[in-house]
């Protein structure tokens, strides 16, 4: 009987990504996805770099290969723009659905 059990484990292929590579980003309990720049790839996590809006200012998302294999993700990604691939997008159908649940907030103006 052995100590240690090996098994197969999910790893993002490092030499389709790479530190640079445009990426946009998109969780499942985020409403709209956020684009930036990888700042770290590793068979275990994404770093991405993004601007959030605000003045001078940059801030960073995490993709842990874990989540990314739940289907918590969905990413597009490219180093030139002119091929983008693609990992776990939804269709527009599927989208429109998930939108069209009752989320409690009727919109409209904050108070």
């Amino acid at each position: 009987m052995s100590l240690v059990i090996e098994k197969p484990r999910a790893t993002f292929d490092i030499s389709q990504i790479k530190r640079g590579y445009l990426l946009w980003g998109r969780h499942s309990t985020w409403n709209e996805g956020k684009a930036g720049f990888v700042t770290a790839a590793t068979e275990d996590q994404l770093i991405v770099q993004y601007y959030p809006g605000i003045g001078n200012v940059t801030n960073h998302f995490i993709i842990p290969v874990s989540e990314a294999v739940e289907g918590q993700w969905e990413i597009r990604w490219s180093a030139d723009m002119a091929e983008v691939q693609e990992y776990n997008i939804k269709e527009d159908g599927e989208q429109q659905e998930e939108e069209g649940v009752d989320s409690g907030d009727p919109g409209g103006i904050d108070s």
